[in-house]
């Protein structure tokens, strides 16, 4: 631990807030929410992303970085355009064709998967090891 620097400490914290993401939108897909197969494949390519960055500075951890921080942005868009009606009946206290009862865990997915994303890009800037 004492060769990493700070690059490694955002991998590390980018592969557990997409871990906290994965589990999250596995368990919004068990209570009946909208999940999309390629959100759920996007988040375990950004997993893998984020471990390869975990082998210090190689020729391709910085293009690692960038494709975990893009599979990212794409699952976070999945999930905002696929529970988006959840948000919408939430906010206005109607029900149509969304479940306002699980609109906190679409606003608590995207909070977590920003986080990440702000992460994985921070990781792409900075030195994995000294």
């Amino acid at each position: 631990m004492k060769n990493k620097a700070s690059g490694f400490f955002f991998a590390c914290i980018a592969a557990v807030l997409t871990v906290a993401t994965l589990v999250i939108v596995l368990m919004y897909g068990g209570q009946g929410g909208q999940v999309a197969t390629p959100a759920i494949i996007a988040l375990v390519v950004a997993l893998l992303c984020e471990v390869s960055c975990f082998f210090g500075e190689k020729v391709w951890t910085d293009f690692t970085g960038i494709g975990a921080a893009v599979c990212l942005a794409y699952a976070l868009m999945r999930v905002l355009s696929d529970g988006i009606w959840n948000i919408a009946e939430s906010v206005n206290g109607i029900k149509m064709v969304g479940l306002p009862e699980l609109a906190g865990m679409n606003i608590t997915m995207a909070i977590v998967n920003a986080i990440a994303i702000v992460a994985a890009v921070i990781c792409c800037f900075t030195k994995k090891s000294k």
